[in-house]
């Protein structure tokens, strides 16, 4: 299903809430499951400006079915639920759902910050990557704010279960203070009460980020997440992205899986095609199904042991292999950080700040905005 394109004219209202006027800014396409994402501005009645917020939208049109409509809708109402029992200083906030017009939209926080693609594209500019201590403070916020949720209970005390899944260099986002949040658990499994299963088997967010048990069979726990994590952070000091190596996977490679691994691989791609997934996909499970440990030490041969060592950990096939939790990686990661005292916020700003130094010009001729305290706001920083 595609979102529903969106006609509404730029500056106008499109509902009322609690005193705010929401005013439509821009359409920045689909989100999942046929959601529009939308920015729009809140103003108060007497027209003063309160911020920008996130709007996920979905409405009715001649070309979707109802059906389809009612499930996308199911989708939004289980996000705002899900996120009542979301409230961390890593986790951006979801504020409600309104209903307007024949669209229904949840609200949610407008993000502060630079997405994590952003960030690598202005450092690729200045021909190197981010800091193995960067790298660890990014890896140790994201960590903290997935063990909140992956521990969240419900109002009776029973456990929620989270998996965010689409863990990814769009939903990470780092603001000039330092400060790393996560977005949208919209595509999120969880065991909470009427949630609206998936009808197909397929990778959640970014297909170069999902973990081999994503790719291979759909089921996932809370240490898919920490795999997703480890691959954004690998990507984050190298450059290198695990999952994306075509050239490595030659048909000798293919070859060499055993017939029970190849028949599991042939039925994931089979799914895959099925679910409407591209080549790029299928790619990825190969991938998935062939890298060794000797891959993994050759992406991080050059990296120090602070991040050598979790990296290797992070990245095994087999989640019974990786960390156990995601609190316990944030605290081996902080345990590395000095908790904060060899390298933190202000540690982390600064070398944003000399990264958007360094590239200089190519920021401008690539869209993206460099950071001026006295004159931008956070409005006005971009947020993909």
């Amino acid at each position: 299903m595609t979102a529903v394109e969106f006609k509404a004219p730029r500056g106008s209202i499109l509902f009322t809430k609690d005193g705010f006027q929401y005013e439509f800014r821009d359409d920045l396409g689909e989100a999942h499951h046929g959601i529009s994402l939308l920015v729009a501005r809140r103003r108060t009645e007497e027209g003063q400006i309160k911020g920008r917020v996130l709007l996920k939208a979905i409405g009715v049109s001649s070309d979707q079915g109802m059906t389809r409509v009612k499930r996308a809708r199911a989708k939004l109402e289980e996000q705002v639920r899900l996120a009542s029992f979301l409230d961390h200083p890593g986790i951006f906030r979801v504020e409600g759902m309104q209903k307007a017009e024949g669209y229904w939209y949840v609200i949610t926080e407008h993000p502060s910050g630079h997405s994590l693609c952003d960030l690598l594209t202005i450092v690729s500019e200045c021909r190197r990557w981010f800091s193995p201590l960067f790298v660890l403070h990014v890896g140790a916020r994201v960590a903290e704010a997935l063990a909140h949720a992956h521990e969240a209970q419900d109002a009776n005390g029973n456990p929620l279960n989270i998996v965010h899944r689409a863990i990814d260099l769009d939903h990470v986002f780092v603001d000039w203070k330092g400060n790393v949040r996560v977005s949208d658990f919209g595509l999120a499994l969880s065991s909470l009460p009427g949630r609206v299963s998936s009808t197909v088997h397929r990778p959640q967010g970014d297909t170069y980020y999902a973990s081999p048990e994503m790719l291979l069979s759909g089921r996932v726990d809370a240490r898919s997440d920490l795999f997703n994590l480890g691959v954004v952070m690998l990507e984050l000091a190298t450059g290198r992205n695990l999952l994306d190596a075509p050239d490595d996977v030659t048909e000798e490679v293919k070859a060499s899986l055993s017939k029970r691994k190849l028949v599991r691989v042939r039925r994931a791609i089979r799914r895959a095609r099925l679910a409407g997934c591209d080549v790029r996909t299928e790619a990825a499970i190969w991938r998935a199904a062939t890298y060794t440990q000797a891959d993994l030490e050759a992406l991080t041969a050059k990296l120090p042991e602070p991040l050598r060592l979790p990296l290797r950990k992070l990245l095994q096939p087999s989640p019974a292999d990786r960390y156990p939790s995601a609190r316990a990686l944030a605290t081996e990661l902080n345990g590395w950080l000095g908790k904060g005292v060899l390298f933190g916020q202000e540690e982390a700003a600064a070398e944003l700040e000399k990264a958007v130094t360094e590239a200089g010009q190519a920021l401008v001729e690539l869209g993206l905005r460099s950071h001026r305290p006295s004159s931008v706001r956070l409005d006005d920083i971009t947020t993909r």
